[in-house]
């Protein structure tokens, strides 16, 4: 079994010191980075952060180490946000930062601009000196970014939305205060004149935001062969046992799978979560249900109404539109080819898009399916996804020269838009 890569390598994304858990040697690597091995001890590592990742910008060496370095916090968001109206699904790529203060000086920049795509970024620990303003709710912050409640067309505010693909993390940026005066512990240049209101801002509303970033080993705990997988896989293989591992907390948990048997050696094998869940309050547990309510130009048949119902989504981040075809495509054909617990010598696309959020996406795919739309909005809105069982398919498709093609599908993926999801 062998991962190939798409552009994500070559995406827009943050810089990240850290250090290896094994020897200690200096690594950077890129914020989507979840698997990594070591240049000098060639140890493989796993990243598993509690919760969101907490950043901060090193301060630069010429501010005196008798000043206090105050750390404002700064949310940072990337993902994609599907909306959902009368009118029906519309969708945006957000990549925002901003000021996680409801008070301080007004000269402050409200975001960090591209100081995150320019400078390198390390982990928040205990061993970090200075002090961190308290962050605000992310979701308060998120509230002031460009109206991103709004609908893409005018007046027009969606009835729910979801974010899919999202990358959340905080980030500290430095600052001091000298001689009655607020500076940027970047620059080392002043910002503005402290006024008295603003002389105890580095004492209030004070925290030790470090969280540990844990770095699992890259071992299979069955068998004890080297898992392998891409920088930003989520999933990890074992070729020795043929499971599939992800962290969960400390530790690797194992990942349930099935594969389609490919027809030719050259197949690539595409993964998709297949989710069994109830709806409530709408009902749709059979095929012969989405038929119904899809308006969908079927003959329901009689073995229809026992059929369970299965929803699918692309386990790798894809752009919108892209995803959304593939989802409804799959959920109307219904696959159920044969499967088996082998992972065979083919070429593997990384799992990049985690089954929480596939789970999440379905109220985004019934939209896309149910017809008249508006009448089922209100239903929609209120819908709660309960999953009740979820596995990881490999589905294999004909590598051709611009797509890749699963005739019994009639499913095509372009490649070019493929390696473009990497940005995502």
């Amino acid at each position: 079994m062998h991962f190939f890569a798409t552009s994500a390598e070559k995406s827009i994304s943050f810089t990240i010191e850290h250090q290896c858990p094994q020897c200690g040697a200096p690594i950077i690597i890129g914020e989507e980075t979840l698997f990594f091995v070591c240049d000098f001890c060639r140890v493989r590592s796993c990243i598993a952060q509690k919760g969101f990742a907490r950043y901060y910008f090193s301060p630069s060496p010429d501010i005196p180490t008798n000043y206090d370095i105050i750390y404002l916090p700064y949310w940072r968001f990337k993902g994609i946000r599907y909306a959902c109206c009368s009118s029906g699904v519309e969708h945006r790529f957000l990549d925002i930062s901003a000021l996680a203060m409801e008070e301080g000086p007004p000269q402050i920049p409200r975001s960090l601009g591209f100081r995150s795509q320019a400078l390198s970024l390390r982990l928040v620990s205990n061993k970090t000196r200075g002090k961190f303003i308290r962050p605000v709710e992310f979701k308060t912050t998120l509230k002031t970014l460009d109206k991103p409640g709004r609908s893409l067309k005018k007046n027009v505010s969606p009835v729910f939305q979801e974010d899919i693909g999202e990358t959340t993390s905080l980030i500290y940026s430095p600052f001091y205060i000298h001689k009655n005066r607020l500076f940027d512990g970047i620059l080392n240049t002043p910002i503005q004149t402290i006024l008295p209101g603003d002389m105890n801002m580095a004492d209030q509303n004070l925290c030790r935001p470090e969280r540990e970033t844990v770095f699992v080993s890259g071992i299979c705990p069955d068998c004890g062969w080297d898992l392998e997988g891409h920088f930003n896989s989520l999933v990890l293989v074992c070729k020795n046992c043929h499971t599939l591992w992800r962290t969960r907390g400390n530790k690797l948990g194992k990942v349930k799978y099935t594969s389609a048997k490919p027809k030719q050696p050259d197949d690539v094998m595409i993964p998709f979560w297949k989710i069994k869940a109830d709806i409530p309050p709408i009902s749709m547990k059979t095929y012969a249900d989405l038929v119904c309510m899809g308006n969908l130009p079927k003959a329901i048949q009689p073995e229809w109404e026992n059929q369970a119902l299965c929803f699918w989504a692309p386990a790798f981040k894809l752009q919108p539109k892209v995803f959304l075809r593939l989802s409804t495509q799959l959920a109307i054909s219904q696959p159920d080819p044969p499967l088996e617990k082998t992972l065979r010598k083919n070429i593997h696309l990384p799992i990049t898009l985690p089954s929480g959020e596939a789970i999440q996406s379905i109220k985004i795919i019934l939209a896309s399916l149910v017809r008249p739309l508006k009448d089922h909005l209100p239903d929609l809105s209120k819908a709660t996804v309960v999953p009740k069982e979820i596995c990881l398919v490999f589905l294999p498709f004909e590598p051709r020269h611009h797509e890749y093609v699963n005739p019994d599908l009639n499913m095509a993926i372009n490649k070019n838009i493929l390696a473009l999801s990497g940005n995502l």
